[in-house]
């Protein structure tokens, strides 16, 4: 009946001709320190407040046992529960209680499920959960739509979920909840989000909520669209960045003293003709050693790319299988909505030897279990105002040929692998006739040196980059590349 009248409320605006529709109001709960749920839902508030009809209280618990403000839920339409091991005194315990048997709606996240230590029950009894701990930290989670819940209104726009946060051991759940995605890392598979109704009382829960998952915007989707379901109201769509500015086309010529193995030569170009392809830098990879290193790449190469794109190069994220993080940013929408330009037909050279170095085995270093780790791009590089996001190669052949560039310098992992095979890479760009440059010092190579050639490391990247510059294209060091740009005014 609730439901039935916000419904109402919402969508009858016929008494108040050219009045705005009431706003939602939204309580959201603080008090999960470990997961910094302080800053999260501010972040949750911003987006609520800035594309819909939502008015949000936030209130922040200080440290484990005080939690002012609560008079607010009786004077809310939704209360959202983030809280973690609270302990709080008996009258503020009281007015949880009171709000969660007033049968208003519930959307709890992530350490919600063990919240408050005086109101455990709350797991078992309310969210239909039964929370047994997590498994390893070191591993993410990637979660899938449940078979047969695709067209709930809670997963609309959503098709898959990657978190940095570790999977929350939650079954058996109770018989009556509907379970909308499943979580999988290599120790296991659990239930990571579902609903449930108690005598008309609309509930979600997901156990998704590391600090990451708040900038993903698939995983804000999600929760939006739980809130709304659980008021009874549809779900929303999700939020465009309207009409985006062209990037500045900036005069200017770039130099670059490029390598060909023993060969050097110099090359000037405009500056608008230039790209930036960042390949596969991703914020976590299945092999620790591979981790490392890139993190270590991404400060050296995020640098490059703030110098360069002043200088009105332009910049193309492209961290594959990631797509679903980015899905309502200005950069993703820049490259998806760009005209299509259908690459010419090519025939693939077939007289090229294979790679110098043995990765038969994945090449990890350090022993780690294959799986999908990675959730998106390092949070070390930056995303500029023009740059654009994809992991196609016809999307940025598309978007880059419509902005006139001939030249891309790729940049990024790994040399043997991704920077070779993607399809936005060197083989398919130089193939359709884009100007390939590999920027030799800002790449790495998945090799183990217990491998063929039995080499260190870095000599193994190096006999793969030796490799493209003999076969596929010349390369440039970032010091070369920063040392040519023209001079920003």
């Amino acid at each position: 009946m609730r439901q039935l009248v916000l419904s109402l409320m919402f969508i009858s605006t016929g008494w108040l001709a050219n009045a705005e529709p009431p706003k939602l109001k939204v309580v959201l709960l603080s008090g999960s320190q470990e997961y910094d749920s302080d800053t999260s839902l501010a972040r949750l508030k911003t987006h609520l407040e800035s594309h819909y009809a939502v008015s949000c209280t936030l209130l922040k618990a200080e440290g484990t046992s005080k939690l002012d403000g609560l008079e607010a839920l009786g004077n809310c339409d939704l209360t959202l529960f983030f809280t973690r091991r609270l302990t709080l005194d008996d009258a503020s315990i009281a007015k949880i209680k009171a709000y969660v048997k007033s049968g208003k709606p519930i959307v709890a996240i992530r350490t919600a499920s063990h919240g408050f230590q005086n109101y455990l029950e709350f797991d078992k009894e309310i969210l239909g959960d039964n929370y047994q701990g997590h498994l390893k930290n070191e591993y993410s989670t990637r979660a899938k739509l449940t078979a047969g819940a695709e067209a709930h209104p809670v997963l609309k726009g959503v098709r898959q979920l990657a978190s940095l946060g570790s999977l929350y051991k939650t079954s058996p759940l109770a018989s009556d909840v509907i379970p909308l995605l499943i979580g999988t890392s290599p120790e296991g598979t659990e239930p990571v989000a579902w609903v449930r109704e108690i005598k008309g009382q609309r509930i979600f829960y997901t156990s998704l909520g590391a600090q990451s998952d708040f900038e993903n915007s698939t995983f804000l989707r999600l929760v939006t669209n739980a809130i709304f379901w659980s008021v009874g109201l549809q779900s929303p769509e999700p939020p465009s960045p309207g009409p985006l500015a062209a990037r500045p086309k900036q005069d200017g010529m770039i130099t670059l003293d490029l390598r060909s193995g023993s060969t050097a030569s110099r090359r000037e170009v405009p500056a608008s003709e230039v790209a930036i392809v960042v390949c596969d830098m991703w914020d976590r990879h299945w092999c620790r050693g591979a981790t490392q290193r890139c993190d270590a790449i991404a400060v050296k190469m995020n640098d490059v790319l703030n110098k360069a794109r002043k200088a009105g190069v332009q910049i193309v994220h492209a961290p594959s299988e990631c797509m679903d993080f980015y899905a309502d940013t200005p950069a993703r929408y820049r490259v998806m909505t760009s005209t299509r330009i259908e690459p010419p037909k090519v025939v693939p050279p077939t007289d090229i030897p294979g790679l110098p170095i043995d990765d038969s085995d994945g090449g990890c270093d350090t022993d780690d279990k294959v799986y999908l780790a990675w959730t998106r791009q390092s949070p070390r590089i930056t995303i500029g105002e023009f740059d654009g996001i994809s992991d196609n190669g016809v999307e940025i052949y598309s978007f880059l040929k419509g902005q006139g560039i001939k030249t891309v310098i790729v940049m990024g992992v790994h040399t043997n692998m991704c920077i070779l095979n993607r399809s936005f890479a060197i083989k398919q760009m130089t193939a359709w006739g884009m100007n390939c440059i590999l920027a030799r010092d800002l790449t790495d190579a998945m090799y183990d040196p217990k491998d063929k050639p039995f080499v260190a490391h870095e000599a193994g990247t190096n006999l793969v980059i030796d490799h493209i510059e003999k076969y596929w294209c010349p390369s440039i060091t970032s010091a070369q590349l920063i040392a040519g740009l023209p001079a920003v005014r």
